[in-house]
This record gives structure tokens, C-alpha cells and sequence, in this order.
């Protein structure tokens, strides 16, 4: 290859001459190669962002919503890369067509995230029998879902936790298990309306702030207690009832003359029996923004685009159970992330809020005016204390049953990582 005398001049120069000139190198050389439309690795645009299709207004964003995400199978990948279908419903008709269609029987995995959505939870609580009552396969886990908020005692929100044991449903060859918990939510106050709530409206304390432009404090938030079920169900690939047992069928159709009138029984040919997630979420605004998940942001993005990630990250995915495992212990590890990330940032606003407080009493210690108010403190910590103890149990007990439903060692290392932080 023959160079210009200019671009010999630049030896000249010293380091930077040596690095521009074997950069003009590089570049000629790919251009001659493969043509003028590639460029060097310092010049590639970056890709564009992950696209979603529906415009939402700030009224439709309290309509409810679910997202769909469906991960296919090998056979349907023509080069390599794993195939994801995902898709936003806005209406139970929308949600029924959806398993008129074959993609379920395309997909390893299913993940639902349910947001302020009514219709869905009715529809998703039958569709895999989590409503049911029967003692074999049913569990109070769909009346939790049902109550969207935690109880209010004394017009203050009762927070806790629960986990639902490993279930086995050898009819369905399934296996499935639940938690359920309740999170902090900061919310600002906006300028037009200082004027603080009353207290039955659910709220767990209010935050003060520093204001930006003055630096003064001001009432700056309200912190609400929102509530989060989680439900996983996995294929089982050998499941058989124990013959010599009297034990009945619970989907067998001629004991539905046994169910009450008003009593919902499972047809067991309708029912969704493979590998699934349901993320069930709930907001005080009633936005899908405001939920612990937020509709389109990170966490969503990221699981709409999970096959990659996991080829990023180097993890070996040798058939669609691998693939199925992989993709929910990502999923899971995803929320109780993003559930690290909540605690942080309320954390964060606690920790100013800590700062005012402090300097008021500094300033006038022999103050008795704000004994109420250092007492209110002190109970709405104590309750986040416990709070964070529950979330820690929750997080144990869900680790034991997900070793349950693997069978294996593999899954105790599902949550290590956030057993760990």
C-alpha cells in the first residue's frame, strides 16, 4: 500500500503522529476491504434504543396495563440469537386473544407484569387456578392479591410480607409458589398543594426536603406503603399421582356438582400449565409509572432483550429448559434488585429529612414544642426497621422454596447474590 508524504510527516510529531497514522491505516485499509460504509471501531454509532409502539397519555396511563413477554423456543431461532415476544395489553379482550393464538406453546417462558389492571388479575388468578380452594392445589395466595394495598390499622398502613410454600401439582405437572410484600414509595409534594393530607388516607410519614433554589427545608414528600405478589410455576417433567392413595381428583369434572353455587371450578383443559411468571403490582397514583417496576423503563427494557444479555454475559444455554431456568433466575433477581434500589433512595430522602430534624432540635434544644413530632419519627423508623427485617426474611424463605421447585443445588444460588447485599 502506498502512502502520502503528508501522512509520512506525522512520524515527526511523536506518539500522538504514530497513533493518528496508524488509525488513517486501519480505516483505509477496511475501506478497501469491505467498502466506504464501514468504519472503525472509535466511529460506530451507537445502536438505537429499544422501541415501544404505543403512545400513552398522562390519562391513559392510569388505565391499567400488562406486559407480555414471551421467550420462544430454539427451533424458532435462525441465527443463534433466542427470539422474544413482547406485547402491551390494555383490555381483557386483548388478554383473552392472546391465548387463542399458538405462542404459548412456542414460548419456554411466559412473564406477565401486571400494573393496576383489574381484568387482568381476575382473568390471570383462573387462568392458573391461584384462586382455588381446594386444599391440595388451592392457597390463600389470590385473596392477597386481591386486597391491592396493605391493611390499614388506626388509619396507618400494616406492613408485611408472606411467602407461600412449593406446591406440587402432579394433575397439572406443575409446581409453583408465591410471596407478597409490601414497599416504600416516595412521592413530591407538588407546589400547588402544600396543604398536607389527612391521616386516613393510607400515608406512612411525610419526608422534608432542601429546597434547590433556597436551601431551606420544606415538606418535601409522602411516603406510601404499595404492595408487590410475585407468582412462579415451573414444568415438571415427571409428575404422577401415587397409585393405592384416596386421594380425589380436584379437576375432575363430575366432582363440579360438589362445588357451591357461587364457586369457581377449573377446567384443567383451559388452564395455562407451563413455565410462567406473574408479577402482580399496584400504585397509590394509580400510574404505571409509579409502580416498584416501572412501565418501559429499565428493568423492562432489560427483560425484553434478556436472551442477549444472558449471551453477553457469557451464560451457556445448552436447551430450552436451561434457557427457561436462566431467564426466570434473572427475572427474579431483577425485582429484588430494583427493590434494593427502592429502599436506597428512600434511604437517601430519610437521611435529609434525619439532617433538618436535627438541626431544629440543635438550634432550641430546650424546645418542648416538637416532642410529638421527634415520638412520630422515632415509631415511623421503627416500622422501616421491621420492614426491612420482613423483606430479609421474604427473601430466605423464597430462596429455600425456588431450591425446592429446582430439585438441584443450582437453585440456591438463584438469590445469593441478594442474600448477600
Amino acid at each position: 500500500m502506498t502512502l502520502s508524504s503528508s501522512r509520512y510527516s506525522l512520524i515527526a510529531d511523536g506518539h500522538h503522529g504514530r497513533q493518528e497514522l496508524e488509525d488513517n491505516w486501519h480505516t483505509q485499509n477496511l475501506h478497501e476491504a469491505y467498502g466506504p460504509k464501514v468504519r472503525s471501531w472509535h466511529t460506530r454509532p451507537r445502536s438505537p434504543g429499544l422501541k415501544w409502539h404505543k403512545h400513552y397519555s398522562p390519562e391513559s396511563l392510569k388505565e391499567g396495563r400488562v406486559l407480555v413477554v414471551d421467550y420462544l423456543r430454539q427451533e424458532l431461532s435462525t441465527q443463534g440469537t433466542r427470539k422474544v415476544a413482547a406485547q402491551e395489553i390494555n383490555n381483557i379482550g386483548d388478554l383473552r386473544r392472546l391465548y387463542e393464538t399458538d405462542r404459548r406453546q412456542k414460548s419456554v417462558l411466559r412473564l406477565f407484569h401486571v400494573q393496576n389492571a383489574d381484568w387482568a388479575e381476575a382473568f390471570l388468578l383462573k387462568k392458573f387456578n391461584i384462586n382455588a380452594r381446594d386444599d391440595l392445589v388451592g392457597s390463600d395466595f389470590g385473596r392477597y392479591v386481591c386486597y391491592k394495598h396493605p391493611l390499614n390499622r388506626a388509619g396507618r398502613p400494616r406492613l408485611g410480607g408472606k411467602t407461600w410454600e412449593t406446591q406440587h401439582d402432579p394433575w397439572r405437572s406443575i409446581s409453583k409458589t408465591s410471596i407478597g410484600l409490601d414497599y416504600l414509595k416516595c412521592y413530591g409534594v407538588k407546589e400547588s398543594s402544600v396543604k398536607r393530607p389527612s391521616d386516613t388516607d393510607g400515608k406512612m410519614m411525610e419526608l422534608n426536603c432542601y429546597d434547590e433554589a433556597t436551601e431551606s427545608p420544606k415538606y418535601g414528600y409522602n411516603v406510601h406503603a404499595q404492595r408487590l405478589s410475585l407468582y412462579l410455576q415451573a414444568e415438571e417433567k415427571t409428575s404422577e399421582v401415587t397409585a393405592g392413595l384416596d386421594i380425589k381428583n380436584p379437576y375432575d369434572k363430575g366432582r363440579a356438582g360438589e362445588q357451591r353455587f357461587h364457586e369457581y371450578f377449573p377446567d384443567l383443559e383451559t388452564l395455562d400449565n407451563g413455565n410462567a411468571i406473574i408479577i402482580f403490582e399496584n400504585s397509590k397514583s394509580r400510574s404505571i409509572r409509579d409502580t416498584l417496576i416501572g412501565a418501559r423503563e429499565k428493568w423492562e427494557s432489560r427483560w425484553r432483550r434478556l436472551p442477549f444479555y444472558l449471551a453477553y454475559e457469557s451464560q451457556a444455554v445448552s436447551n430450552d429448559d436451561e434457557m427457561a431456568r436462566l431467564c426466570a433466575r434473572t427475572i427474579i433477581s431483577d425485582v429484588w434488585k430494583a427493590l434494593g434500589e427502592d429502599w436506597q433512595r428512600f434511604l437517601d430522602k430519610a437521611n435529609s429529612h434525619v439532617e433538618i430534624l436535627e438541626s431544629k432540635i440543635y438550634e432550641r434544644p430546650a424546645d418542648e414544642s416538637r416532642a410529638d413530632e421527634i415520638w412520630r419519627n422515632s415509631s415511623a423508623w421503627l416500622r422501616c426497621e421491621r420492614l426491612s427485617y420482613v423483606h430479609d426474611n421474604v427473601l430466605r424463605e423464597f430462596a429455600n422454596n425456588l431450591r425446592e421447585i429446582t430439585e438441584d443445588q443450582s437453585g440456591s444460588d438463584w438469590l445469593s447474590g441478594n442474600l448477600e447485599e
